[in-house]
């Protein structure tokens, strides 16, 4: 397959992929539209149909984040000067965890700041006027030390951003920002909906990842509160942990007012649903229903509105650790996933795996909002 786009001054290297027979265990249903070098860890849609990534912090890549053009350019995103190792920038990136775009034209990032230990922050960066919207720096006690914020809900009918902070585990929490004043409140930290749940079995890929304690348990890095959505309406907020097998839900007018009591929020917490996989991703249709990546089965599944309960949407051997869920331009559903890894590098006798990331689609039971 010809490469398509190779840009001098990126971190990746981008092929477009053709149709092509599906190998062995591979839905043909599922379409792989490009492959990357280097793993993301979110992605969007901008108003223009290029695609927002933010690269895995684990790569240690060159560019935070970049945007992938109709063309199959690849640039750094929001440009090189904010987006580059050793950035001179006001406001450079640092850990680019969560992305999404709202009806404006708007790109909402969120930046971890645990690659280089600077200061987390969200920023909005204006796509079609090229420049910086907003920025809110946060700090204690909206984020601790041990903080790994790991994804963002923007509402489009409030100036509110809600973010998962899995933490440690025990001290995982929501934050929710009011992006008008800049005030950010930590909420529910150690409820057992933001913590992992020690009754769920770490296995298949999630094994992979996993760490062993001193006392030869098992434990998952940040697997407290991770993937969050909300509905259509901004009524709810859904959200699971990484180790768990409930997706839980919180009403938005009560995220919204400052003056609820720990006690309130704690007893509004509703279990929307169990189901029996463990995901990093949601996103959710204009009809309500629920799309998660299925890592242990390696699947993308949905939780139907109208039974709350869960089924395999598409299966498919590639889908290593399925993450990303986004809708596109064209009404499909998209994600990323880590692929089977290919040759070794070089010599029969290097060891190293070339390990690949594949961006793919499918047909969604109703479209979604785009870019979220």
């Amino acid at each position: 397959m010809p490469l398509l786009a190779r840009h001098a001054l990126c971190y990746l290297c981008l092929s477009f992929l053709g149709t092509a027979q599906a190998g062995v265990g591979e839905n043909p249903e599922v379409e792989s539209v490009f492959r990357l070098s280097l793993g993301p860890s979110c992605m969007t849609t901008a108003p223009d149909g290029a695609w927002i990534l933010g690269v895995n912090q684990a790569e240690r890549p060159r560019f935070r984040a970049v945007q992938v053009r109709k063309s199959g350019e690849v640039t750094a995103f929001p440009n090189e000067k904010m987006s580059a190792d050793g950035s001179t920038s006001a406001t450079p990136l640092d850990a680019i965890e969560g992305v999404q775009a709202d009806a404006n034209g708007v790109i909402w990032i969120l930046d971890n700041g645990r690659r280089s230990e600077t200061t987390p922050k969200v920023l909005a960066w204006n796509h079609d006027k090229n420049n910086i919207q907003l920025v809110r720096n946060l700090s204690a006690p909206a984020v601790l030390p041990g903080s790994f914020l790991a994804d963002l809900a923007v509402d489009p009918d409030s100036p509110f951003i809600y973010i998962a902070d899995p933490a440690n585990g025990s001290d995982a929490a929501l934050i929710v920002l009011d992006r008008t004043t800049g005030i950010a409140r930590r909420l529910l930290q150690g409820h057992p909906s933001m913590m992992p749940d020690a009754s769920v079995p770490l296995r298949a890929n999630l094994g992979s990842v996993a760490r062993t304690r001193l006392d030869g348990t098992a434990t998952l890095p940040h697997c407290g509160i991770n993937a969050l959505t909300l509905d259509r309406k901004s009524t709810w907020l859904y959200f699971t942990p990484v180790q768990s097998h409930r997706i839980y839900r919180l009403p938005t007018a009560l995220l919204r007012n400052p003056e609820a009591s720990s006690e309130k929020l704690a007893a509004a917490v509703e279990t929307y649903t169990e189901h029996s996989v463990s995901t990093t991703s949601l996103t959710i249709d204009n009809k309500n229903n629920l799309y998660l990546g299925d890592i242990e089965g390696r699947a993308v599944g949905v939780i139907e509105a109208k039974n709350r309960d869960y089924r395999v949407l598409m299966s498919d051997a590639r889908f290593i650790w399925p993450d990303g869920l986004c809708f596109g331009p064209d009404g499909l559903l998209y994600l990323f996933s880590r692929t089977q890894p290919a040759t070794a590098v070089g010599s029969t006798l290097s060891r190293t795996p070339v390990v690949e990331h594949n961006m793919f689609r499918m047909k969604p039971l109703a479209p979604g909002r785009v870019g979220d």
